[in-house]
């Protein structure tokens, strides 16, 4: 699938969530990858070239996007369709279908992680754009579980509500631990200070929680 033809469908999917089918899971991680190039990109620039951070915010942009997401997607996956399944048993399709929802979710804050990197620089406008995203992100979920698992909107909410309990309590203490981590390092209380790395985490943060 052509990068410009991705990124079109991935705004597609995220302004009518209803429209969504479901893809294999490799698929579905090649249809991520291909919409989300460019805003990487664009993100990794504006990290390197634009902050105190340079080439080390550059790379934790990257790496954020382009491999730790994926890797949430497979694990937060493995939750909803665990809950959605065998606890609440109203998923009917298998686990790609779910994955896709997953994915689909992740669009959002993937096309505009470079925004929500601009928005760091001042506090109160990234707090509102990360609850308008994070917003975004759940009606995307909650819609695609409904299209894609044929179920009723209470148990698509259920499936990513209680484990979402769970899960932003295991990423807080994470986040918190390598916040720490990273302030004994050199340079790494400036990175926190200018909040670049906030906004990297942050979106990490956004992915992981998709559920």
């Amino acid at each position: 699938m052509d990068i410009i033809g991705s990124i079109k469908k991935a705004w597609n999917i995220a302004i009518h969530p209803s429209k969504a089918t479901p893809m294999s899971v490799k698929d579905a991680l090649v249809f991520y990858y291909s919409f989300a190039i460019i805003p990487v990109i664009i993100t990794a620039i504006l990290a390197g070239v634009f902050t105190n951070t340079g080439l080390f915010g550059a790379v934790i942009e990257l790496a954020t996007i382009l491999l730790l997401s994926p890797i949430a997607f497979f694990i937060e996956t493995a939750i909803i369709h665990l809950f959605g399944k065998f606890l609440f048993r109203k998923f009917q399709k298998p686990y790609m279908t779910t994955f896709t929802a997953v994915v689909f979710a992740a669009i959002p804050s993937t096309l505009f992680s470079w925004l929500l990197l601009i928005t760091s620089i001042s506090a109160p406008v990234n707090t509102v754009a990360n609850i308008i995203f994070d917003i975004w992100i759940l009606i995307i979920l909650t819609i695609a579980i409904m299209k894609l698992q044929k179920t009723s909107g209470v148990f698509a909410v259920l499936s990513w509500l209680i484990p979402l309990i769970v899960i932003l309590i295991i990423v807080t203490i994470i986040v918190a631990a390598l916040l720490s981590f990273v302030a004994t390092l050199p340079g790494g209380l400036g990175a926190l200070q200018n909040g670049t790395l906030n906004s990297t985490l942050v979106h990490t943060f956004n992915v992981t929680t998709t559920i």
